[in-house]
């Protein structure tokens, strides 16, 4: 039976996050930008440690960014003591929360090259090639308001149901034209006309067997030294290398791709770009935050301002 340990929680933070500027222009990755009283990469990582998770991955672009999250996710337990001695107990509280526990299994590896995030699956299965992968953007935040059974456990759970799924997380939209979607039992990336409007997000739960598929075609072209031709852009995404090893499986194969549909009160926030970033963070400070009642106080203020001004 599959335990939690089997898994392998995988984030690629190789971008060079050109979308967020100017807030993430000169740092390491958007994943670093503020989120309420924390990081983005640290609300990802709690919801990782909340449901158990041990083992995680984060793909980078080089040491130099390593060494940065290094520093950034370390624990600094004499900063905190000094601002509980000063009375500073809910800044200290927030503190605690980007220090990973310590049977957490942290590792790191480098994507040198932009050849896609298939690739950063391959990457993060060579370090971890007998457990199963759960990919999960950064810039993909997902609110749960029922913490005992949040979008991330509700996605395993179906997992461990049957491990020859293939999982992601469905979302109804209007406009699906920058998502993939699920169209006759393959993903369809940035339709053009579109059979349905489940715009699908991460997490990206694949079994080991399509970790290693894709680990293995990635051998193949770094042998080769050339992507294959059908490849705009020279990546190879993870909707590519998802229906590339569905294909190859025989006609009754039981591995088959499917959505984990959005709870109702479950809140997407995604942070991809500049004002949705913004949006995202105000919601944060105003929802998330440990100081959420003087935040709130404040945007009022500012808001009747506007009122009185007008």
């Amino acid at each position: 039976m599959l335990n939690i340990s089997d898994l392998e929680f995988i984030i690629p933070c190789g971008g060079k996050s050109s979308r967020n500027y100017p807030h993430s222009k000169g740092i390491a990755h958007k994943s670093l930008l503020p989120f309420g009283d924390g990081r983005l990469i640290d609300f990802i990582l709690q919801e990782i440690i909340a449901i158990g998770g041990r083992h995680i991955t984060i793909v980078c672009s080089s040491d130099d960014v390593i060494d940065i999250f290094k520093e950034a996710l370390k624990t600094d337990t004499q900063t905190e003591e000094k601002l509980r001695l000063k009375g500073l107990s809910a800044i200290a509280d927030a503190i605690r929360r980007t220090f990973l526990p310590e049977q957490i299994d942290l590792k790191f590896t480098i994507q040198e090259k932009p050849l896609g995030t298939a690739h950063v699956l391959a990457l993060a299965h060579r370090l971890s090639p007998n457990r199963h992968g759960v990919m999960i953007f950064p810039d993909d935040i997902i609110v749960s308001k029922d913490k005992n059974n949040t979008y991330l456990k509700r996605m395993v759970d179906v997992f461990f149901a049957d491990p020859c799924q293939i999982l992601l997380y469905g979302v109804p939209k209007e406009n699906v034209s920058n998502n993939a979607i699920l169209e006759n039992k393959r993903l369809i990336e940035k339709p053009k006309n579109p059979s349905n409007f489940i715009a699908l997000y991460s997490p990206v739960v694949l079994p080991k067997e399509a970790l290693d598929f894709i680990e293995k075609q990635f051998c193949e072209i770094e042998k080769t030294g050339q992507m294959p031709a059908h490849l705009s852009g020279g990546e190879w995404v993870y909707v590519d290398g998802i229906n590339a090893f569905l294909d190859a499986e025989p006609a009754d194969t039981p591995f088959h791709i499917a959505v984990v549909p959005k709870a109702t009160d479950d809140l997407l926030l995604d942070t991809g770009t500049l004002p949705l970033y913004q949006q995202a963070q105000l919601y944060a400070l105003l929802k998330l935050s440990k100081f959420s009642t003087e935040n709130k106080k404040y945007a009022l203020k500012l808001l009747l301002e506007d009122i009185t001004i007008s």
